[in-house]
Protein backbone atom coordinates (compact mmCIF):
# COMPACT_ATOMS: atom_id res chain seq x y z
CA UNK A 1 0.00 0.00 0.00
CA UNK A 2 2.97 2.26 0.97
CA UNK A 3 4.32 2.14 -2.31
CA UNK A 4 1.05 2.60 -4.60
CA UNK A 5 0.21 6.28 -1.95
CA UNK A 6 3.37 7.19 -2.79
CA UNK A 7 3.84 6.96 -6.21
CA UNK A 8 0.18 8.48 -6.56
CA UNK A 9 1.65 11.20 -4.05
CA UNK A 10 4.73 11.71 -6.75
CA UNK A 11 2.88 12.31 -9.55
CA UNK A 12 0.47 14.54 -7.95
CA UNK A 13 3.50 16.71 -7.13
CA UNK A 14 4.94 16.03 -10.75
CA UNK A 15 1.78 17.14 -12.03
CA UNK A 16 2.08 20.45 -9.80
CA UNK A 17 5.40 20.98 -10.86
CA UNK A 18 4.60 20.75 -14.71
CA UNK A 19 1.69 22.79 -14.56
CA UNK A 20 3.58 25.32 -12.12
CA UNK A 21 6.74 24.61 -15.03
CA UNK A 22 3.88 25.97 -17.54
CA UNK A 23 2.88 28.60 -16.30
CA UNK A 24 6.05 30.43 -15.20
CA UNK A 25 7.13 29.97 -19.05
CA UNK A 26 4.08 31.11 -20.06
CA UNK A 27 4.92 34.55 -17.93
CA UNK A 28 8.43 34.39 -18.73
CA UNK A 29 9.96 32.47 -20.68
CA UNK A 30 13.77 33.91 -20.34
CA UNK A 31 13.30 34.65 -16.47
CA UNK A 32 14.45 33.16 -13.26
CA UNK A 33 11.31 32.08 -12.06
CA UNK A 34 10.86 29.67 -15.13
CA UNK A 35 14.34 28.13 -14.61
CA UNK A 36 13.41 27.15 -11.50
CA UNK A 37 10.08 25.77 -12.26
CA UNK A 38 11.80 24.03 -14.96
CA UNK A 39 14.71 22.85 -12.48
CA UNK A 40 11.76 21.27 -9.94
CA UNK A 41 9.72 20.02 -12.26
CA UNK A 42 12.92 17.75 -13.51
CA UNK A 43 13.60 17.27 -9.54
CA UNK A 44 9.90 15.98 -9.16
CA UNK A 45 9.92 13.79 -12.61
CA UNK A 46 12.90 11.83 -10.94
CA UNK A 47 11.12 10.80 -7.65
CA UNK A 48 7.83 10.61 -9.82
CA UNK A 49 9.69 7.88 -12.30
CA UNK A 50 11.44 6.19 -9.11
CA UNK A 51 8.23 5.84 -7.67
CA UNK A 52 6.75 4.20 -10.37
CA UNK A 53 9.61 1.82 -11.08
CA UNK A 54 8.49 0.35 -7.22
CA UNK A 55 5.18 -0.12 -8.56
CA UNK A 56 5.98 -1.60 -11.42
CA UNK A 57 8.15 -4.24 -8.99
CA UNK A 58 5.44 -4.96 -6.76
CA UNK A 59 2.02 -4.69 -9.04
CA UNK A 60 0.68 -8.11 -9.31
CA UNK A 61 -1.29 -6.98 -12.57
CA UNK A 62 -0.33 -5.71 -15.73
CA UNK A 63 -3.11 -3.40 -16.08
CA UNK A 64 -2.26 -1.36 -13.13
CA UNK A 65 1.47 -1.25 -14.30
CA UNK A 66 -0.35 0.08 -17.64
CA UNK A 67 -2.07 2.58 -15.91
CA UNK A 68 0.30 3.61 -13.88
CA UNK A 69 2.85 4.15 -16.80
CA UNK A 70 0.21 5.75 -19.03
CA UNK A 71 -0.43 8.42 -15.87
CA UNK A 72 3.27 9.17 -16.01
CA UNK A 73 3.48 10.28 -19.54
CA UNK A 74 0.84 12.08 -19.42
CA UNK A 75 1.76 14.21 -16.40
CA UNK A 76 5.31 14.09 -18.43
CA UNK A 77 3.65 16.21 -21.42
CA UNK A 78 1.89 18.77 -19.43
CA UNK A 79 4.66 21.33 -20.35
CA UNK A 80 3.92 21.22 -23.99
CA UNK A 81 0.44 22.24 -23.88
CA UNK A 82 -0.28 24.72 -26.74
CA UNK A 83 -2.92 26.60 -23.96
CA UNK A 84 -4.58 27.41 -21.01
CA UNK A 85 -7.53 25.01 -22.62
CA UNK A 86 -5.03 22.12 -23.22
CA UNK A 87 -2.82 22.21 -20.05
CA UNK A 88 -6.36 22.00 -18.08
CA UNK A 89 -7.86 19.36 -20.39
CA UNK A 90 -4.39 17.16 -19.76
CA UNK A 91 -3.81 18.20 -16.31
CA UNK A 92 -7.67 16.70 -15.95
CA UNK A 93 -6.85 13.75 -18.05
CA UNK A 94 -3.50 12.47 -15.80
CA UNK A 95 -5.45 13.19 -13.00
CA UNK A 96 -8.24 10.98 -14.02
CA UNK A 97 -5.81 8.05 -14.90
CA UNK A 98 -3.92 8.56 -11.78
CA UNK A 99 -7.64 7.94 -10.01
CA UNK A 100 -8.12 4.39 -12.50
CA UNK A 101 -4.63 3.72 -11.02
CA UNK A 102 -5.83 4.10 -7.28
CA UNK A 103 -9.08 2.30 -7.90
CA UNK A 104 -6.71 -0.81 -9.26
CA UNK A 105 -3.96 -0.75 -6.72
CA UNK A 106 -6.88 -0.74 -3.64
CA UNK A 107 -7.91 -4.16 -5.14
CA UNK A 108 -4.68 -5.10 -5.30
CA UNK A 109 -3.51 -4.34 -1.17
CA UNK A 110 -7.10 -5.70 -0.19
Amino acid sequence: MTVYSDFAGALTEFRRGQQDRWHRWNEDPDGSAFIEARTEAYRLRGIALHALFRVQLIASARTLIDTAQDAYALTSTLHKASDKTELSAVGTQAREVLEQFIKLASSDVQ
